[in-house]
């Protein structure tokens, strides 16, 4: 469970988000809406505390499960990390350039669970061939900067998957990905919602039907509105309505 209560982040004091509350239960998935600009991937950058020092964090109310999140040391925050995995929008910044694809598996693997090196490999092949990915050898022993940004996109998510996380934390689910791919990542994320917590950016209306049960909707850094999905799709407000119209056109 996620509790958030005026959550504030500033980078060398410029406001960037602001008065951020809400709850998550568990089990239940939290899509996240806004234009460019509003503090989306901040926002999921803060849950896990994925900021540099010169921003700076506060809250009333920060918990995730039994985390006092803004109080954790270090060695805490690796715990907390071990069971909430992010996705990065930019693939390739998520996988460390002078490792092969095998070697992160192994680490990934070798920090969260007791398997041997076999049952890694096994594992790790198991979520790349359901995420569409062929050739598995040569993928595991190819560096990133080999890999297309489909790939790479492809490999981040069977990274954050393979250690089965509570928690699944998705910057634009969707980015770098073709059609087909896209309904894969969909499905397996559509399987896995009623184990897990999602939480994800996106303005795919698929998407959003699919996957979520709440939205919570930016703008300017300040939350805009927290709504049910069901209420979203009955376009009941001004925003869903021009929401609604913007992609009607097309």
């Amino acid at each position: 469970m996620i509790e958030i209560e005026n959550l504030n982040l500033s980078f060398k004091n410029k406001p960037l988000l602001q008065n951020i509350t809400f709850t998550l239960e568990d089990k239940k998935s939290l899509a996240i809406m806004g234009k460019s600009g509003s503090g989306k991937s901040l926002l999921v950058k803060s849950l896990l505390k994925l900021l540099n020092q010169d921003y700076k964090l506060d809250a009333k109310k920060f918990r995730i499960d039994n985390f006092d999140v803004l109080n954790l040391k270090e060695k805490e925050l690796r715990k907390l990390r071990s069971f909430a995995a992010l996705v990065l929008q930019d693939a390739h910044l998520s996988l460390y350039p002078y490792l092969d694809i095998g070697e992160l598996f192994h680490i990934v693997l070798k920090t969260h669970t007791n398997l041997n090196k076999a049952l890694r490999k096994q594992k790790a092949f198991y979520y790349l061939d359901l995420l569409g990915l062929k050739n598995l050898d040569l993928i595991w022993h190819s560096y990133p900067y080999q890999l297309s940004v489909g790939m790479a996109r492809r490999i981040s998510f069977a990274l954050a998957l393979v250690s089965e996380p509570k928690y699944l934390i998705c910057d634009e689910i969707n980015s770098s990905l073709d059609k087909e791919n896209e309904e894969k990542i969909i499905r397996l994320l559509y399987e896995l919602k009623d184990k897990i917590n999602l939480i994800f950016i996106t303005h795919n209306l698929k998407m959003i039907y699919d996957l979520s049960d709440e939205l919570l909707i930016l703008h300017q850094g300040l939350i805009s509105q927290k709504i049910s999905k069901n209420d979203f799709f009955k376009e009941e407000n001004e925003y869903t309505k021009a929401f609604w119209s913007f992609y009607a056109r097309g």
